[in-house]
This record gives structure tokens, C-alpha cells and sequence, in this order.
């Protein structure tokens, strides 16, 4: 995961809030962030909308400082509701490039869960004869936040 950009955690971190699961045979991988809001922070279904819409440029922005500008040729999903189990407000957008002969779809969900802003990030790498779009679906479908009585 690190030749991937991830940092381990720091011994000093107070509490581990990531989770990754990664596939060693594409190498795609998904990551969920769970990161304390603000105490006056409030979320609705459009504001989480517009904060996943505005992640695109700076995304668009890492890809150009890392490839150079104009190097990759990037196709922009449509901002997307996205159900999450027990996640009130979620959004979902990705992009499609390829880079050094690979298709790769790499995308991001915003979400917000009392107290939790929630940031689930992805990248799958096409390969034949696996279906990893398939496998982020079923682990979409699986996820859910269920609350401490």
C-alpha cells in the first residue's frame, strides 16, 4: 500500500481510523477514513453532494504534478447519491484514465454519519478475468455503521 501513496500510522496517532482492503493480484484497493467532525459541523444530502463534486479538481491537479500537465486524459463521472447502511448522507464520483497502458478508475464517497465524516476512497486497475468493480460493489453493499447503545 505504500508504493501506492499510503502512509502506515503513527505510533503516536490517538485512534486508527482507516481500514484498507487490497487485491495483490491488480493491486486495487479501497480505503475508509473515518474522521471526527467538527462539533458544529452539520451535513445535508446537497452539501455532501458539492464537497465530493469539489474533490475532482484537486484529484485532476495531483494526477498533472505527478504525470505532467496534459499527460493524462481524464474522464469525470456525474456526482451521485450513494446508499450506504446507516450513513444518512453519502456521494459518490470517480474518474476513468489510462496511465502506461492501464485502465484504471479511481473514485471517491463522501459521507457523514453522526460523528463521523466518513471518505472512502478506491482505485480499481483493470485486468482480464477480474472483476474488482464487482468485488467494490459487493463491499459497498456490505458496509454499514452501526451506532453504540
Amino acid at each position: 500500500m505504500e508504493e501506492l501513496g499510503y502512509d502506515k500510522p503513527f505510533s503516536t496517532d490517538k485512534e486508527q481510523t482507516e481500514l484498507y482492503d487490497y487485491n495483490p493480484e491488480t493491486k486495487s484497493n479501497i480505503n475508509f477514513d473515518f474522521t471526527p467532525a467538527g462539533r458544529y459541523a452539520t451535513f445535508n444530502q446537497k452539501k455532501i453532494e458539492l464537497l465530493t463534486t469539489m474533490a475532482t479538481e484537486s484529484m485532476k491537479a495531483e494526477l498533472e504534478k505527478e504525470h505532467g500537465k496534459g499527460v493524462v486524459k481524464v474522464e469525470v463521472s456525474p456526482t451521485e447519491p450513494i446508499s450506504l447502511k446507516g450513513v444518512p448522507y453519502a456521494a459518490k464520483r470517480y474518474v476513468t484514465y489510462t496511465l502506461k497502458g492501464l485502465k484504471r478508475e479511481q473514485g471517491w464517497i463522501y459521507g457523514f454519519t453522526e460523528p463521523y465524516q466518513i471518505f472512502i476512497l478506491y482505485m480499481i486497475f483493470e485486468k482480464e478475468g477480474v472483476n474488482d468493480r464487482q468485488d467494490l460493489k459487493k463491499i459497498l453493499d456490505s458496509f454499514e455503521v452501526v451506532k453504540k447503545k
